[in-house]
């Protein structure tokens, strides 16, 4: 599914919230959202999915406007922090139910998921005598049942125990590769850089970086530290290699320059040890 928003802006009271004059998200591509809290991250997913609907602008899924078309949206699965269901009834009727509203209840699929996520021996148990991760689980399962095209995830890991995160990112990569949409927001920056094509960061309401995730993994950029920087980075100087030194970290270089090889073959030559040689990790060194 593609999504188009046009001239977004939404307000609480007097307040703007997000301001986003165009932004696309194209079919079959996992895209990554990140910001500070109130960045406007959970804001514009909730317009996305209609759940806010007083806004300005228009917002496309599949070239149908959401606010008009709620229909478009069952083909949509949907986690946002702090989304809950019936604390009151059992997982089994949470599923039954949800899957419900969207016309079709796959006993089998749940069963097999509910079992991947290890939550199989507690769905006949009301939901208030689950933990937060269990919840979390459960609500992911709820999301996955109709095997959507469009999957927004808002901070998805959160709570979750490692193997079940394991498990989940292997699971995305699998749905992706048969043309899901994916928009995810996460503090975790490996969470981004495992699963996302491409980044957009979203600050004060409006877009203010896109970063193309896997042409930046093609980058060699490395933190450096040497037996001596100081003669270090006169090298680097004489051969007007661009650099970066980072205070009390090491000196940042992209080693697939050319001239590279010869910069390591002098300091070979003068004795001087590379100590440390470490690969920056692709949203840390955009976002910091």
């Amino acid at each position: 599914m593609e999504i188009k928003v046009n001239n977004l802006v939404m307000r609480y009271g007097s307040s703007e919230v997000l301001n986003i004059r165009s932004l696309d998200f194209k079919a079959g591509i996992s895209y990554g959202l990140v910001g500070h809290n109130g960045a406007g991250k959970t804001t514009l997913f909730k317009c996305i999915t209609n759940i806010i609907s007083k806004y300005a602008g228009e917002i496309l899924i599949d070239e149908v406007a959401v606010k008009e078309h709620n229909e478009v949206l069952l083909k949509v699965g949907i986690l946002l922090d702090g989304m809950s269901v019936y604390q009151n009834r059992t997982g089994w009727f949470n599923i039954e139910y949800f899957a419900g509203l969207r016309g079709s209840f796959d006993a089998e699929k749940a069963k097999e998921l509910a079992i991947e996520l290890d939550l199989l021996s507690v769905l006949d148990k009301n939901v208030k005598t689950y933990s937060y991760g269990m919840q979390k689980k459960l609500i992911l399962l709820i999301a996955l049942m109709h095997t959507p095209e469009l999957l927004i995830l808002d901070e998805p890991f959160r709570g979750l125990d490692m193997e079940s995160v394991r498990w989940f990112k292997k699971y995305l990569k699998q749905l992706t590769q048969n043309g899901l949409t994916l928009l995810i927001s996460s503090h975790v920056q490996n969470d981004l850089e495992t699963l996302c094509d491409q980044v957009y960061v979203i600050d004060r309401g409006r877009i203010s970086d896109t970063i193309d995730i896997n042409a930046e993994k093609e980058k060699m950029v490395r933190l450096m530290n040497t037996s001596n920087n100081e003669r270090f980075i006169a090298l680097l100087e004489a051969q007007n290699f661009y650099y970066e030194n980072v205070a009390d970290t090491g000196i940042k270089i992209d080693i697939s320059d050319q001239r590279w090889e010869a910069i390591a073959q002098q300091l070979q030559a003068e004795n001087i040890t590379i100590i440390e040689m470490s690969k920056v990790k692709v949203l840390e060194d955009k976002l910091n």
